[in-house]
């Protein structure tokens, strides 16, 4: 799927956007292994070349005209690419994010941390919790991470919040609730 594929009558969704963006980095449509490598390395405040080569690719259309406003949303956005880029495969649609933390054993203090972070850092939170799952092995929709930094400071924040916490502690309940 690629970005132009959506016609301009139908918005694209956050969850196809981030499909998207894993696609061309599983793929590595337009993108060399330097430039994957960038990806998972940068700093999201700074993003490299590769970043903006991707942000042309797919992300162009979605960001905001306004130049500070852009560059915030551009800094968010680095995020979720170098999340995935990190995430790789372990990108899976419809594992929900809170659930693969709980799976993974992301403890509940660091949880707690994560769902009162604001967005400067989440830009640091991030990369690690997708550190965190790719060494773990645990497949994650990371598009649940995409909402979250997307929606830090924002009138949607509680709510992004809330699904995801609502996610984890109900997988750690059933877990709970499975052992003799």
């Amino acid at each position: 799927m690629s970005a132009e594929a959506a016609s301009p009558e139908q918005p694209v969704t956050l969850a196809a956007l981030v499909n998207t963006l894993a696609g061309w980095l599983a793929k590595s449509y337009g993108l060399t292994p330097g430039d994957l490598a960038a990806l998972r390395r940068m700093d999201a405040r700074h993003p490299p070349a590769a970043f903006f080569k991707l942000e042309g690719l797919v992300l162009d259309a979605h960001l905001p005209g306004d130049a500070d406003k852009r560059e915030d949303s551009e800094t968010r956005w680095a995020v979720i690419v170098q999340g995935l880029a990190h995430l790789g495969t372990l990108h899976a649609p419809r594992e929900r994010l809170g659930g693969a933390l709980a799976e993974a054993g992301f403890s509940e203090l660091r949880f707690a941390r994560l769902l009162q972070a604001n967005a400067d850092q989440l830009i640091d939170e991030l990369p690690l919790l997708a550190r965190f799952l790719a060494a773990k092995g645990v497949a994650a929709d990371w598009a649940g991470a995409a909402r979250l930094i997307l929606s830090a400071g924002r009138p949607d924040q509680e709510t992004a919040r809330r699904h995801l916490a609502r996610d984890y502690y109900g997988a750690v309940a059933r877990a709970k609730s499975r052992r003799p």
